[in-house]
Order: structure tokens, then sequence, then C-alpha cells
């Protein structure tokens, strides 16, 4: 039986899931552990500025080539606009339908280990003109891992995520900038709202602490 893909998204966009997802890659890089990594969208990609593209974010930290080829692999929606990818698709008059993304990603799940996949902006984002990052979650039968600051709002829009989550989901504090409160406090403040969330801060220092999450079921 195929094993079920993790999905990366966020309560927002520029929460700083690519780099959670990087370090987690580098981690399991150097623990002999593989891990497929998908980005099957992307906008706001400048193929002028390459190395700062998310996709070569993910493949560096995969320890990938960095190639056209490697970039089409992992990103094979790739528009120019930073606005979200239905928006941006119609801007270049290109389509971009739920049930291709649905396809592809099922096609290049790895079949011997665990599959990454990140998402476009946040859960509630639409990811194609008929769908929400969500209803690609719903539709891979992804086991997602929320990404959210620690801002003034988080816990208000971290738990919105969740609800539209069923709640069951991880959830990784990222506190990019310093908060209101620190990020244990916030995440001890979801948990509470939120019983069936397995709740953790990200700690840069040890990013390792990140791999158990591919061992829950």
């Amino acid at each position: 039986m195929m094993r079920r893909p993790y999905f990366f998204t966020g309560t927002g966009t520029d929460i700083g899931k690519t780099h959670i997802l990087c370090a987690l890659l580098s981690a399991l890089c150097a623990s002999g552990r593989p891990a497929r990594v998908l980005k099957p969208v992307a906008s706001g990609f400048d193929p002028d500025a390459l190395s700062a593209t998310d996709t070569i974010r993910l493949l560096r930290a995969n320890g990938q080539e960095l190639s056209a080829q490697a970039v089409q692999a992992m990103t094979p929606w790739r528009f120019k606009a930073a606005i979200s990818p239905d928006m941006a698709a119609r801007l270049e008059k290109r389509e971009l339908k739920l049930a291709p993304l649905v396809n592809w990603c099922l096609d290049h799940l790895d079949p011997a280990g665990p599959t990454l996949i990140e998402g476009a902006g946040g859960v509630m984002s639409p990811i194609a003109e008929d769908g929400l990052n969500l209803d690609l979650i719903r539709e891979l039968d992804a086991r997602p891992v929320l990404v959210a600051g620690n801002y003034l709002g988080t816990i208000s829009h971290t738990l919105t995520a969740l609800r539209a989550l069923d709640g069951r989901c991880t959830v990784i504090i990222n506190e990019m900038t310093p908060g209101p409160v620190s990020a244990a406090e916030t995440a001890d403040a979801i948990a509470r709202h939120a019983p069936r969330a397995d709740v953790r801060v990200f700690d840069a220092a040890s990013p390792a602490d990140l791999t158990d999450i591919l061992d829950q079921g």
C-alpha cells in the first residue's frame, strides 16, 4: 500500500513553511533517511533569480542536483506573478485545474519512502482555479503539517485553519520575529483548544527534532 504523503501548508503566506521544510529535509539527509519532495505549483517564480526560488531551496536542502530538469520534475506549474496561482495562471492565459494537480502528485509519490508536498500559500488559499490547498490535501488523503507564526492573531488564525483541517494535524510554530508572548506560550494556548493537534515549536538549533513527524500515523 502506498504511504500517505505529508502536505506542508501554512496559516497564511510568507509564514516560513519552505524554511521549515528545508530544515526537515536537511535533517533527513544528514540522518540517511531520504525523502521525496514535491512542490507542484509555484507563483512568484522568477527564472532570472532561480537560486532564490523555493524550488531550488528545496532541491538544495534535499541534496538533489540543481538543474532545469530537476526544477521541472519538482515544480511543473510555475508562474511569474507573486499572487495566488489561479490568478497568476490567468495572467499568463494558462489553465490550472485541481484534477491534473491531484493526478500528478499521485503519480509522483515515492512507493518506498515518505513524500513531502509543499502547497502554495495558506491552507485556504486557491491552488487552482477550482480548488484550495485544503481540497488538494483531501484529494491526496495527505497528512497535513501546518506552519504558523508567532504574532498577535496567531492563535485565532491557527485554530481557524485547524477547524478546516478537522483538528488532526501537526502544527509547527515558526518564530521568525519575536512575538507578544513566547512561542512556547502560543503553542500551549493552541494545544489547549485543539487537543487532537500535535503542536510544537521549531527550534532552529535542533532541526532533527522535526523528523519524528514522519513516524506519526
